[in-house]
């Protein structure tokens, strides 16, 4: 059985996580910059662009020379000989034999691999860059959705507990009434069953409440039991400009979107992968030099230091470097297919944003009338009870209406904030307010 003592317990309970949290209340602004430095999906982005900017190192790296070093032992089962009649045996080396040498490479031409492997790496770089970019419009998105959930549900609880205010009020008169004769046990009754109802949906309310709280938490990085203070401060009224009209919109996001420069990154690096595979089927020249500090006994004697110039040619390797070059090209022409794709898809989702905000607007218009003329009839009907022209029943479908109503309201007030966001999310923007 719960008690008010319980109940005082679980008060203190809740106050006491409040102060851990540092008493921070949470507007849009502190949820928005919550999310975006503890959501983990981020830190998986970040790491996809330190992975890429280490690949580019890589590629450059390829530029400078190379100096190797290496150290040997080798021994023969016996010194090394040969029979020469009628010499006899001539033995021209031992059977322990070291070998250290230092060598340096430069690449004097790769036959345009280097710098398209370069032109890869810095593409694959972009595009690492422009899907961190949409993943933290996609983190700030649902922190912002998830935070107007939270305000449309806390607006779902005043509209129950106004509701209630009035059924108990109205419960209340009636009890007086009934002492005085005046009323019905009947009318009575009705209103106790509507009082219940309405602490139900009450209930139901605060829970919804609590539930997308936890949606929030989650939403900005949080375990789902992080306590949190969700304030309606006045920084998410302060909205930007949105496009004018829909192709503004579209070429707006036809520009900004990170998805379409990842996608035009990705055919950058296409487009290089052509030449690294065409430079399998051009000469590459190098320069090399090679000083000897120890060298195996059995080996002649040429002198500690060796230089010179390479060239090297694929003269046939059974048409495989020419498959490459193919594959290239066959893989830039659908990256091209799917960027058409793409385009496509952006104008579709900005033109069903756009849509969602201008029938949000209209539904707010529609949902204030309506709270007007329900509070309207609300008043005069309670007039009429009070004075027997109307009866209990009509005064109960009345209040349901306004409930209704205001309910309505709350929800396109709401939704109307959420449809800007997610348009601001299809337009590329970098900030969701």
């Amino acid at each position: 059985m719960f008690t008010i003592a319980m109940l005082g317990g679980l008060l203190v309970s809740l106050a006491s996580a409040a102060q851990q949290e540092g008493g921070k209340r949470y507007g849009l602004n502190l949820v928005l910059e919550t999310a975006l430095s503890n959501h983990p999906s981020l830190r998986g982005e970040e790491a996809r662009v330190d992975a890429s900017r280490a690949q580019l190192r890589q590629a450059k790296a390829g530029y400078s020379p190379r100096l190797d070093a290496s150290l040997g032992y080798t021994q023969l089962d016996r010194d090394p000989q040969f029979a020469v009649p009628p010499f006899g045996t001539l033995i021209f080396g031992e059977t322990d034999n070291k070998q250290a040498d230092l060598t340096a490479q430069y690449p004097l031409w790769t036959g345009g691999k280097l710098e398209g492997v370069h032109r890869q790496a810095r593409a694959g770089l972009e595009a690492a860059h422009a899907i961190l970019d949409r993943q933290r419009q996609k983190v700030v998105l649902n922190a912002s959705t998830s935070y107007f959930s939270v305000l449309k549900s806390r607006g779902v609880v005043r509209v129950m507990e106004s509701q209630l205010s009035f059924l108990q009020a109205q419960r209340n008169d009636i009890v007086r009434m009934v002492e005085q004769g005046v009323g019905t046990r009947i009318d009575l009754l009705r209103a106790e069953t509507a009082v219940s109802a309405s602490e139900e949906g009450l209930t139901r309310a605060r829970n919804g409440e609590s539930v997308a709280v936890a949606a929030l938490a989650n939403a900005m990085g949080l375990a789902a039991d992080h306590t949190l203070t969700v304030v309606e401060s006045p920084s998410f009224q302060q909205l930007d400009r949105l496009p004018q009209d829909l192709s503004e919109a579209i070429a707006e996001a036809l520009a900004h979107r990170p998805e379409v420069a990842q996608v035009a990154a990705t055919r950058k690096g296409a487009l290089a992968g052509i030449q690294v595979a065409k430079s399998s089927q051009r000469p590459t020249v190098g320069l090399f030099a090679q000083y000897d500090a120890e060298r195996p006994t059995f080996m002649p004697e040429t002198g500690d230091w060796s230089a010179g110039i390479a060239l090297k040619m694929n003269i046939f390797d059974g048409g495989g470097a020419k498959t490459h070059a193919i594959e290239a090209r066959a893989q830039v022409k659908q990256i091209e297919a799917a960027l058409e794709e793409l385009r496509n898809g952006v104008t579709l989702q900005v033109t069903q944003a756009m849509l969602n905000v201008n029938s949000a607007a209209e539904r707010i218009k529609t949902a204030q009338k309506a709270v007007a003329t329900a509070d309207e009839g609300v008043r005069l009907i309670t007039l009429g009870y009070k004075n027997g022209v109307n009866t209990i029943t009509d005064l109960l479908a009345a209040q349901s209406e306004l409930t209704g109503a205001r309910t309505d309201q709350n929800s396109a007030t709401f939704d109307w904030h959420t449809a800007r966001s997610e348009l601001q999310y299809a337009l590329g923007r970098d900030e969701v307010r």
